[in-house]
C-alpha cells in the first residue's frame, strides 16, 4: 500500500502548486481507431471520442461519451451475413496534466459500457434478423498523451487508451485505443 500513496503523493502534491492557475472547461473530440483483444472480436473499428476537461490545468475531472462501430459482409453463393456491433460507453477519468506548450496527461477511471449487435442472413430461402444488446457492464479505462497548444482557445492532442469493458470478464471485452483530436476551450 504504500508505494500506491508514494505515487499519489507524487502525481497530487504537485498539482496543488498549480492550483493557483485558472480554472480550465474544455469540450473534447476526437476520432481514432479501437482494436479488439478478444479472440471472438479479431479486428480494429473506427471509433469517436467526445468528453469536458473541467478542473485545473493539473487535475482535471473528464467525462467521457466513446462511440465505435464495426460491420462484417459475408457472402457465400446466394447468401449474404452482416453483422454489425455498435460500442458504447460512458464514464469519467481524472486526468493529471503538466504544463508547457506540449502537455503530456495521463489518468483514468470507470465506465459503464455496452454493446448492441445486429445479424442479418438474407438468402433466396428467407431473411433472419437478430438483434440483442450486452450490458450495461461496468469496467475501467486507462488514459495517456499529449496536448498541444494551437491557439489560447484551441488544443490538438493525442490520446492512447486501454478499457476494461467488463470486471467479470476483464479479458473478455479489452480494448486498445488511439485517438487524435481537438479541445476547444476558455481558461
Amino acid at each position: 500500500m504504500r508505494p500506491f500513496l508514494l505515487v499519489f503523493a507524487l502525481i497530487v502534491f504537485p498539482a496543488v502548486a498549480h492550483a493557483q492557475d485558472a480554472p480550465l472547461f474544455q469540450v473534447r473530440g476526437a476520432f481514432g481507431a479501437s482494436h479488439y483483444l478478444h479472440g471472438d472480436l479479431d479486428y480494429t473499428a473506427p471509433a469517436f471520442l467526445l468528453s469536458m476537461r473541467l478542473g485545473t490545468p493539473a487535475i482535471a475531472i473528464e467525462p467521457e461519451y466513446g462511440f465505435a462501430r464495426h460491420q462484417a459482409d459475408q457472402a457465400f453463393s446466394s447468401v449474404v451475413n452482416t453483422e454489425r456491433r455498435t460500442f458504447r460507453n460512458v464514464g469519467v477519468n481524472i486526468i493529471r496534466r503538466w504544463s508547457g506548450m506540449a502537455s503530456p496527461f495521463v489518468g483514468g477511471g470507470v465506465g459503464i459500457y455496452w454493446e448492441d449487435v445486429h445479424f442479418e442472413t438474407r438468402s433466396p430461402g428467407g431473411n433472419f434478423v437478430s438483434d440483442s444488446t450486452n450490458g450495461p457492464r461496468s469496467g475501467a479505462q486507462l488514459a495517456g498523451g499529449v496536448d498541444v497548444r494551437a491557439a489560447s482557445w484551441l488544443t490538438i492532442f493525442v490520446q492512447a487508451r486501454y478499457e476494461m469493458r467488463s470486471f467479470q470478464d476483464p479479458g473478455g471485452g479489452s480494448v486498445i485505443q488511439g485517438f487524435g483530436g481537438i479541445g476547444i476551450g476558455m481558461r
